[in-house]
Order: structure tokens, then C-alpha cells, then sequence
């Protein structure tokens, strides 16, 4: 199993580290239990909150609404000195430290990944009005002022046609500009580059052909592609082969190869699983800046190379004569490839579509696992891209022909959330149905199925019901909703990954939030304690009473104020069977939450045994973290009505 906890990333604001006695502003890793900056490796300097302690921990604000049976994880016995024990001050902090744990635990857990998705309250995205428009128009949307805007699919445009018929996509940043990317695109006779920013859009090229030097040969089906910073990688399904070209001018600015594509080399020809640069029918591609993935779909196998084909390995442990491949992607964080594959299964002459998800690790991708994943997937939905967060190392994604998936990695199989159309400034017109005479029948655009403000829908509400062919009924015209073609994200400004989306009528580009992404039952995101870095003893320390208590108080103060931090508990509801974040619930009781009284939380001077008399300070301690950890289960079903910001979103 991977371990996760080796490495971590963030993006931090000056609230967890300094940097040459400055507070940090960047992106922070850890590893070997060292904090750095990313970029220049430099050792950081730990700030006393409680984020820090936790970066440097085992956990992860990786709780969802499902875990109901939350627990500490040091025990009482644990925390407590054994009758044996002789007193030092090694024992003393080691025994603090567990207590300190169970606190950045309890903080751990007062953060939910938001399932409001996607969580960015601005969106932009281009579209085409008509069909014979030249130009794209571009969008810019939000909570607050949000543009509803009917328009068609890109294939009955008689100018941006191709951009309808898309197979598969991939996306990169600007190296020098946060705001502009790169967007490759194939359908399956074309390769359409184009460039983007937040005001326009261009394309660079639109060719049916591999164009290079040697070969000026047309492509004859392509299946998929994929890229990086440098490399573009193209299948060329029909004649058996993948091609690389580099594109460094596109994202590095370099005024005399800015924008170009210039081709490299190609790989392939006809031959089986064990042919190591043959394909039968290559199709899904994935790369990483060390090495490129080819799914061989002819022979059902998954073969490795290095960016310049030279080959590494293939992969046969996928179930795929009882599954149908998906995608699959290369987690930049750690080195491993993520596969998801899909089934349908019957059970009660029920039908579901299950969704798996294969990591391979280790030399030559040896080391598998394979995880259920709890997302409850449409009997339509087509699995078509596996991407990864540029800003969070915990954060990972895959998208179907219907939404975004957004998942942990520590946690792959429960459920976070995914992309909703309402929120995409669509309107699903499958998604709400009711009974009218005994007939299942969408309802479109129903005041009372979708908040929008009247004033700013561009449509008409309340014309009817859509029974299709049935006469004398009005059909009812809603916005378009789309099909997704691909998802990409990459590193943005800050905390947010940027986001490229392609629909058949909709181009998508925003920031996505990581770090702000999470709802809370907290008053503060982040607040100074003593921490980890509180324990002042050393060897040569001279343990007596006033002593233990300096450290006794600054475990109890933090205990203390994370426990007056807390205003309220989660609740879920149930939607299709899966539970679900929802809103929160503030009738909590903190009458009696410390039944002792404070005196008992330190040692006295005519008291004996010391070992027994810290074991009921760390009791009374313990008993509060307990009732935290009880106080903080979350509500099902709460009949406590949700209060919304301005921007729609639920915040303390």
C-alpha cells in the first residue's frame, strides 16, 4: 500500500510557517518530517497553530459525513502512566504528545470537504451562440450574479464543428501567466490546438495530418491523448501507433517557438500483449514528465514507456474481460498510476454500474491494489479522464460523460462529491421528475426545483411539463446540458487549481478552491496553540511541581480552546441510498463539558505518587477530547433549515 502520509503539499498563507523570519506565502511539503518550500527546497520555520501540527502529522482533513463512529486515536491507557512507570521527562513528553495528537485529531475532524462542487463561486466558459458565429463568447458567471445563457452544441456550428465531436482532451498551464493554457484536442480524425486565457480564445491549428519532416501522412483514427509541459502524445488508433510531439513553445513563452508543434517520434506498428512497442488498437494515453502510458485496448493490456518510449514494463492485473476501462493517470505527488475501470452488476434485477479503482506502485508497478469506490454511477456514464489536484497532494478526480468525481487519496473509496449541473449554470432536465397520472414526467424549469433569481434567468418558468410527444402539452425549453469530453486541472494562483472542462457546447475554465473547500463547525480555519512545540523540558531540567504544571497548562489551554472553537456538528442527508453533506447543527450543549473542577487538572505539593496524580490530570483531559469527539458526530436527516451566505455557499 502506498503510504500517504510520507509526503504532503499545501499551499499556506502566512498562517503556518516563516521563511528567513518572514511569514510564508507558497506552496510547503513535507517529507522525512521536514517542512521546505517547494520550489527552492529551503528549509521553513513552524508557526504554533494548530494547521501546522497538524501538516505534520499522520492525519488529514479527510473526514466525510459518513463517519459516524469517530474515535480518538490514543487511547486513555495509552495517555496514562502504567503503575511500573518510572517518571523522566522522555516519559512525561511522550505522554503529552499523545494527548497533543488526540487534540490535532479532534481539529482533524472538524473540516468536511464541501460536496457543493464545483466549489469556485466564478466560472467562466466559452460557448457559440449560433451557427454561423466565428468566434467563441466568453462567459464570466458567479453566485452572485449568475449568467444563464442558452447556447448550442458546437456540432451545429458551421465554424467550431470539430470542438463537437471531441474523443478526448488534455489541458496545460502558462509557465508565466496563471490566467492562459494550452487546450489539445481530438476528434477522430483531428488534432485542434488552442490557446486560452480569461478574455479570449484562439486556435492555433486544426489538422488532420501527423506532419512532420519524414511523414506527412493523414492520421487515420485517433483515440486518445495526453501531454505535459514539454511532450504531446497523440494515439493514432487506426494505424497502431503513439506520437510524440514537443510543445514547450506553448506554455514557456520563447518568442521563436511560441505556439509551435514539432514533431519527435512515434512508436507502434501491429503486434500482441507480449510485442513490447506494438499495439493492437492503442487508445487511452496518460503521461508524467518521466513517462508515458499507452492502454493497448486490442490486447486489454497496459504498456509503460519513459518520455522517449523507450519501454519500461506492462501491467495484465486489470479484470478487464469482466470490466470495461475507464481512464488512467500518473499521481504526480507520488509516482503512482491510478486506474478506473467499470461494470455493471444485477442484483434483484436491479442494475448499478460499479466504478474500481487499481494503483500501482513500486518497481516496475508491481504493488496493486484495488478499491471499490462508493460513487453511485448513472447506467450511461462513460468514464473518460483521471486527473490529479496541483495544489493539494490529498485531492484527486475523475470525470465521466456526465460530471467530475472529486476524491482523497487516503480515503479513495468514500465519497466526497461531485460536479453539479446547477452549479455549472446548467440546468439537468433529468434530474428532478415527478407523478402526474401515473407517469414518471421531467420538470423543467420549476421555481420550486431551482434556485435562481427570476430576474436573472434568461428563460421562461412555469410553461409546464415536458411529456414529450404527448399533444396539448407545453415542452418546456431548458438550458443546455451537456456532455463532458474531458476535465484537467493543474496549479493556479494560490489555493486553486485551474480548471478545463470540455462539453459539446461549453469550453470551461476556472479556479477550483482546495484548501478553502471545506465547510466547519470551527469559528477559526486556524488559530495559535501551544502544540507540538510547546513541551519546554529538556535533560538537564529539574523536575518539580511547578514545573509539570508550566507543561499541564499548555495542554490544557489547547484542549480548552479547541473545545471553545466549536459551535455546532454536521448533518447529512440521504440522497440515492449515499449520505451526503449537508448543512449544520447548532443546538449542541456545552453545559457541564468540564465536570471537574479546574484545580484537578495540576499537581499540589502535598501530594504523592506522581505518576497517579498525572494520570488524573490526563483523565480529566481525556474525558474532554472524548466528549469533543461525541459532540462533533454528525446529524442525519436534522430538520435544522440551512442559512446561506450572499454567495449561496454554507460558511461560519
Amino acid at each position: 500500500m502506498i503510504d500517504y502520509t510520507s509526503y504532503k503539499k499545501i499551499y499556506t498563507a502566512g498562517e503556518m510557517f516563516t521563511l528567513t523570519a518572514s511569514d510564508f506565502h507558497g506552496f510547503a511539503e513535507i517529507r522525512d518530517g521536514i517542512a521546505t518550500e517547494v520550489s527552492t527546497g529551503k528549509a521553513l520555520s513552524s508557526k504554533n497553530t494548530y494547521a501546522t501540527d497538524l501538516f505534520f502529522t499522520n492525519f488529514y482533513t479527510d473526514r466525510v459525513i459518513a463517519d459516524d463512529g469517530i474515535t480518538l486515536p490514543n487511547t486513555e491507557s495509552e495517555c496514562n502512566f502504567n503503575l511500573n512507570d518510572n517518571f523522566d521527562y522522555k516519559l512525561f513528553q511522550f505522554k503529552l504528545d499523545k494527548l497533543r495528537e488526540n487534540n490535532t485529531y479532534v481539529y482533524s475532524r472538524l473540516f468536511i470537504a464541501s460536496n457543493k462542487l464545483p466549489y469556485a463561486d466564478t466560472l467562466r466558459y466559452a460557448s457559440v451562440s449560433a451557427a454561423n458565429t466565428t468566434d467563441f463568447e466568453i462567459l464570466t458567471s458567479d453566485d452572485a450574479n449568475p449568467q444563464f445563457k442558452e447556447n448550442i452544441k458546437f456540432a451545429n456550428n458551421h465554424f467550431l464543428s470539430a470542438f463537437g465531436y471531441i474523443v478526448d482532451a488534455t489541458a496545460q498551464t502558462n509557465l508565466d501567466y496563471d490566467d492562459h493554457f494550452s487546450l489539445f484536442a481530438c476528434t477522430s480524425s483531428n488534432l485542434i490546438c488552442l490557446t486560452g486565457s480569461n478574455t479570449n480564445l484562439e486556435i492555433i491549428e486544426n489538422t488532420t495530418g501527423y506532419e512532420s519532416v519524414e511523414n506527412d501522412l493523414e492520421f487515420k483514427e485517433l483515440g486518445g491523448i495526453a501531454s505535459t509541459k514539454n511532450n504531446l502524445y497523440l494515439a493514432d488508433t487506426g494505424n497502431n501507433v503513439v506520437i510524440r510531439y514537443e510543445i514547450g513553445g506553448y506554455s514557456n513563452n520563447d518568442s521563436a517557438l511560441r505556439n509551435k508543434r514539432n514533431y519527435i517520434e512515434l512508436v507502434g506498428g501491429y503486434g500482441g500483449e507480449t510485442r513490447a512497442t506494438k499495439f493492437d488498437r492503442p487508445t487511452k494515453l496518460a503521461a508524467s514528465d518521466t513517462q508515458v502510458a499507452v492502454y493497448d485496448s486490442g490486447n486489454k493490456v497496459v504498456k509503460i514507456f519513459d518520455e522517449e518510449f523507450n519501454y519500461i514494463t506492462r501491467i495484465t492485473a486489470i479484470d478487464l474481460r469482466n470490466e470495461t476501462m475507464g481512464s488512467f493517470g500518473f499521481d504526480p505527488d507520488f509516482g503512482s498510476l491510478y486506474v478506473v475501470t467499470y461494470r455493471d452488476v444485477t442484483t434483484k434485477e436491479i442494475t448499478s454500474r460499479i466504478s474500481y479503482l487499481y494503483r500501482f506502485s513500486g518497481r516496475n508497478y508491481r504493488f496493486k491494489e484495488k478499491i471499490t469506490l462508493d460513487d453511485k454511477l448513472d447506467n450511461t456514464e462513460v468514464i473518460n479522464d483521471v486527473t490529479f489536484s496541483g495544489t493539494d497532494s490529498n485531492y484527486w478526480y475523475f470525470s465521466t460523460n456526465k460530471t467530475v468525481y472529486k476524491k482523497f487519496k487516503t480515503r479513495p473509496a468514500e465519497v466526497i462529491g461531485k460536479f453539479r449541473t446547477e452549479r455549472l449554470y446548467l440546468l439537468n432536465n433529468t434530474d428532478n421528475t415527478e407523478v402526474i397520472d401515473d407517469t414518471v414526467t421531467t420538470i423543467n424549469n420549476r421555481w420550486n426545483f431551482n434556485d435562481i433569481n427570476f430576474s436573472q434567468a434568461e428563460f421562461v418558468w412555469n410553461l409546464g411539463t415536458d411529456f414529450g410527444d404527448v399533444p396539448d402539452t407545453a415542452k418546456v425549453s431548458g438550458l443546455l446540458d451537456d456532455k463532458i469530453s474531458s476535465f484537467s486541472v493543474f496549479p493556479s494562483i494560490s489555493s486553486y487549481d485551474r480548471a478545463i472542462m470540455l462539453t459539446d457546447g461549453r469550453l470551461y475554465f476556472f479556479d477550483e478552491p482546495t484548501s478553502k473547500a471545506y465547510q466547519r463547525v470551527l469559528k477559526d480555519v486556524n488559530y495559535t496553540n501551544y502544540g507540538s512545540q510547546g513541551f519546554s523540558l529538556n535533560s538537564d531540567s529539574f523536575i518539580q511541581q511547578s514545573v509539570i504544571n508550566t507543561e499541564l497548562f499548555k495542554v490544557v489551554s489547547d484542549t480548552l480552546t479547541l473545545k471553545n472553537n466549536v459551535i455546532g456538528r454536521f448533518t447529512g442527508k440521504y440522497v440515492n441510498n449515499v449520505l451526503e453533506l449537508d448543512n449544520y447543527d447548532y443546538s449542541v450543549k456545552f453545559d457541564k463539558f468540564l465536570v471537574q473542577e479546574i484545580e484537578n487538572l495540576y499537581i499540589h505539593a502535598n501530594e504523592e505518587n506522581l505518576t497517579s496524580v498525572l494520570n488524573r490530570c490526563f483523565d480529566i483531559i481525556y474525558e474532554v477530547q472524548e466528549k469533543l469527539m461525541n459532540l462533533i458526530k454528525p446529524s442525519v436527516d436534522s430538520k435544522v433549515q440551512p442559512s446561506y451566505t450572499v454567495n449561496g455557499i454554507i460558511e461560519i
